[in-house]
């Protein structure tokens, strides 16, 4: 066994890549790490893949990274034919008979989720840790009837016979080859940097000083894993030439479904605040306008009043006008101050100082 992998769902293309780069790498640190009494002296470089009709195995990005950057041949595995796949189909049983029964505390059987969890109750790291342990101390030393010998030792015997190739880049590297990669083949839709500072992908603005303007007027390829997409990797003519970062995320990990998610929620929180500030312009609007009418209103009173009062005099006689301003009630006193005039007694005993004059000072 080359490697295998835990997973909480469904086998994603990001999985598929990533027993493929574990398959690679050698595996000295997962030993010490889970505790393992034997090693693990399996890895390489395959020459050949087999695997079924699955979507991960038969994408444009698997054959992309497995045919076209690390020269793997893939072949696909005959339809409702189990028998071609002996090898796996035993290691499946394997995993179901001597490791999953066997596990303490194991939900087999048990239909209810909740009682489920409850029976388990380990995290993911505690079971892989006892899956690492399971296949190095126990399936890979195992005896194998048909071949008469132990499985590490069938692949050291091997090894010895017909060599396997080895990864000989650096694990940077790796991860690079393993990346989603990711360009507009339409004319004139291309990858382009935005004034001169900025790259615009999926919905995000990216920024790199220093790089990015150097990339004005040029087409590249983008390198992305749909795990984190806080950053992206630029390649020109299929050579790396840096990395773009996302401002927005601040530094997280951001995956490409959790962006799109965070999308969907800014635009309903951002279609409900205009909502909600439409309907406030809309109330201020209708204010502004009842606000007119009334002054308006009042402004007609008060033309009409004052209309009234000038023709006061062509209505009563001198007499009974004279009578009715005695009758008015007096005028309010303005609240502005009287005119400030001086007080001359006051004046007259303030001490007046003299004035020297510099000049005079100086000339003593």
């Amino acid at each position: 066994m080359v490697h295998r992998e835990l997973l909480l769902g469904d086998l994603a293309e990001e999985d598929y890549l990533r027993l493929v780069k574990m398959a690679l790498e050698p595996k000295d640190r997962l030993v010490l790490q889970a505790g393992c009494q034997h090693d693990w002296p399996c890895s390489g470089k395959p020459a050949t893949i087999f695997h079924d009709r699955g979507k991960i195995f038969t994408s444009e990005r698997a054959r992309q990274v497995l045919v076209d950057r690390l020269g793997i041949i893939t072949e696909q595995a005959p339809p409702y034919c189990p028998s071609a796949k002996g090898t796996v189909e035993a290691l499946f049983r394997w995993m179901t008979q001597r490791f999953e029964r066997r596990l303490p505390n194991t939900s087999f059987g048990v239909h209810d989720a909740h009682k489920a969890a409850e029976a388990g109750g380990r995290t993911l790291e505690e079971l892989e840790r006892y899956f690492y342990r399971a296949i190095v101390d126990d399936y890979q030393q195992s005896w194998d009837g048909l071949r008469r010998q132990k499985r590490d030792v069938l692949w050291e015997e091997a090894v010895r016979q017909i060599g396997v190739p080895q990864y000989l880049g650096a694990p940077d590297d790796l991860k690079l080859l393993l990346m989603k990669a990711q360009n507009r083949k339409v004319r004139g839709h291309a990858y382009h940097v935005h004034d001169r500072s900025r790259l615009s992908f999926q919905g995000n603005w990216y920024v790199c000083p220093g790089l990015l303007n150097r990339l004005a007027e040029r087409e590249f390829e983008i390198y992305y894993d749909r795990r984190d997409i806080s950053v992206i990797y630029l390649f020109v003519d299929g050579s790396y030439v840096g990395e773009a970062y996302c401002p927005a995320f601040m530094g997280q990990r951001i995956s490409e479904w959790e962006a799109k998610v965070m999308r969907r929620s800014d635009a309903a929180q951002a279609k409900a605040t205009a909502a909600a500030s439409a309907d406030v312009r809309a109330q201020i609007q209708g204010e502004i306008e009842a606000a007119k009418k009334q002054r308006r209103r009042l402004i007609r009173e008060q033309e009409k009043a004052r209309q009234f009062d000038r023709q006061r005099e062509e209505i009563h006689p001198s007499s009974v006008l004279a009578t009715l301003k005695t009758l008015a009630p007096p005028e309010r006193e303005s609240l502005r101050l009287p005119k400030a005039t001086p007080d001359e007694a006051r004046a007259s005993s303030a001490q007046l100082l003299p004035i020297r004059y510099r000049e005079k000072e100086v000339d003593r």
